[in-house]
Formats: C-alpha cells, structure tokens, sequence
C-alpha cells in the first residue's frame, strides 16, 4: 500500500526522506501540513508539535521520530527592535510558515514574562516591534541580519532555560485507521530510511550550502538536533502541551 506522507523541504528534515519515495511524497510548509492532517488528508508526515496535539484523536505516533532540541535550535529565532522584555503593547510578525513556534513565543512571552503584544501580525517583518522566522529562512537570517533589529533569540534556549527539558518541535505520526500490518510495515521502512539519511549528514549539508551558510555549518546544525524521542523529550512534549491546554493557546493564530 502506498501512503501519501507529508514532506517538509527544510534542511532539518532531510535526515528522514532518502527511502520514503517508495510512498507518495507531498512537498510543504508545517503550517500547511498540519491543516492537511487536520482534515484527514495524509497518511502520515513529521508533523509539527501544535498541529499533532490538535489530531492526535485521529494520528499516531510512529517509529519515536521527530525533531527536538535541547540548549539551541539556530532556526527558531525572534528579531527585535528592543529587549524581548520591553515587547509589551508590541506588534509581532509570525511567519505563515509556522504553527508549533507561534504557540511557542506566545508561551514564553505570555505565559513565562506576563508580557502582552498588542497583536501578532501573519506575514508582516520589517514594518514592525518583532518578527518570527523559521527553518531555512530563519538560517539565513542567522548570518544576514535584517538592519534595525539588533536583538535575536533562539526560542529553543529561552524555552530550555525556562523548563530544563528539550523541546519537540515535530512528531513523526501516521493516521490511526491504517491497519496494523500497514504502520508496522511503514515503521520499519521509516527507521531504515533514517539510519541512512543520518549516515549522509555532510553529503546533506554540502547540498543545501549556500544562502543557508556554508557546508560546515549546517553539518553542525543538522548535528544538534535530537531525531530519537527519548523519555526527556517526551517530558517536554507533555509539558507544552499541558501549558497550552491551561491557557488556550491551541487555537489558531
């Protein structure tokens, strides 16, 4: 059986892919996947973190995959005019590319500083106090800084060091209805395509060097990432989504 997955073009996911062609692949953004499998429109996809707790009825999930991060992430970053302490009354431009690090920003503002924005902005930077950028946008950014924005920061650390746990940005997860046989048979295809799509990390680096930083550095970034779910990922899951759940920040933004 062939399954349509989800597939998301950004750097940080390409350890996952090298055998997942045998399914049929759906190029996208995580805030456009997640509103696929919100409707029941893909079998299974490394689901952002937001998007997974809002269908979780309806996915599972699979193989203990995903993307985390303990200290830093590199490419969950806030640019600011001023102090991150200082964004109270604040207009914040979201990127549309995001679901799970708008809920983010909204926890470490709102709920960990009690600091209020007047209003988050879909799309809009420049123009405004503060803007959120993520994945290879956010790689670029990291070495090109935008004039008048002399404050940056990684999500990721403020979030580690808030909690002490890792966060969970992305969940791989497969549809609940499949049969049995058909997860476990995509399992075990999923776990060999991600042995070798870890083995290939330099080639993967060298390939997308350019605008996004030089093949060094991104071998560095795709290093630092945590793949495997292990019990202090699964704690920091299960506390974002309990701080989402206690102050309704699930819903969309």
């Amino acid at each position: 059986m062939r399954l349509l997955i989800g597939q998301i073009e950004y750097l940080n996911c390409q350890p996952f892919y090298p055998l997942l062609d045998r399914h049929r692949l759906i190029a996208t953004l995580p805030a456009d996947l997640g509103r696929l499998a919100r409707h029941g429109e893909i079998d299974a996809g490394i689901i952002a973190t937001t998007d997974y707790l809002q269908c979780k009825d309806h996915y599972e999930p699979i193989g203990g995959l995903g993307i985390a991060n303990h200290e830093e992430v590199r490419s969950i970053l806030l640019f600011s005019r001023k102090p991150i302490t200082e964004l109270a009354g604040a207009h914040v431009g979201i990127t549309e590319e995001t679901s799970t690090s708008a809920r983010l920003l909204r926890v470490l503002l709102e709920v960990k500083d009690n600091i209020v924005p007047k209003k988050y902005i879909r799309g809009e930077q420049e123009s405004l106090d503060a803007f959120l950028v993520i994945g290879n946008e956010a790689l670029v950014r990291r070495h090109r800084p935008s004039p008048g924005f002399p404050y940056r920061y990684d999500l990721a650390t403020i979030w580690w060091e808030w909690t002490g746990l890792p966060f969970v940005f992305a969940v791989w997860a497969i549809r609940r209805s499949l049969t049995t046989e058909v997860k476990e048979d995509f399992a075990t295809l999923l776990e060999a395509s991600f042995a070798l799509g870890i083995t290939q990390i330099d080639a993967i680096a060298s390939r997308f060097a350019g605008d996004l930083g030089d093949a060094p550095a991104l071998a560095s970034y795709l290093r630092n990432f945590y793949f495997r779910l292990g019990p202090e990922e699964m704690k920091g899951l299960a506390r974002f989504s309990e701080i989402n759940e206690q102050h309704g920040l699930l819903a969309p933004i």
